[in-house]
């Protein structure tokens, strides 16, 4: 992290790989969610952590699914079955079965994301910041 002419730019190095948590969405429902994040360039106006200070930025996501992920019906990219046991006749190539395509192929994608954090409060005893992201 670096303060650049008055303002800040925090660049990630190493990444975060799949960090399970659980996210309370309004209203209080919670549901789990994997926070991943590779290459973040992430910037702010203003040079200190402070209430109200927001910062964010692009990374990149990597699926979760890699080549060796198997579904709960055996199916995989490079390992398991190409498609649900019980549906092999599905696998025809009818225009007729593109909801059963799309269910069976597995791909692996690395996707573009966006990250926004705001500073709600700052502990300037222990150096902790705490607040709000949204991540897509």
């Amino acid at each position: 992290m670096n303060v650049e002419g008055g303002n800040t730019k925090f660049v990630e190095q190493d990444g975060i790989d799949y960090a399970a948590t659980t996210v309370q969405m309004p209203g209080g429902e919670r549901v789990p969610f994997l926070f991943t994040v590779k290459n973040l360039v992430a910037e702010g106006k203003g040079d200190t952590f402070k209430p109200g200070f927001e910062f964010g930025g692009s990374f990149k996501v990597p699926s979760y699914r890699t080549g060796l992920f198997l579904d709960p019906k055996g199916r995989g990219t490079t390992t398991g079955y190409d498609q649900a046991v019980a549906l092999p006749g599905a696998q025809n190539g009818q225009a007729d079965n593109d909801k059963l395509f799309k269910e069976n192929n597995k791909k692996f994608e690395v996707l573009d994301g966006e990250v926004k954090f705001k500073v709600l409060n700052v502990n300037n005893e222990t150096k902790e910041i705490a607040g709000v992201f949204v991540q897509e």
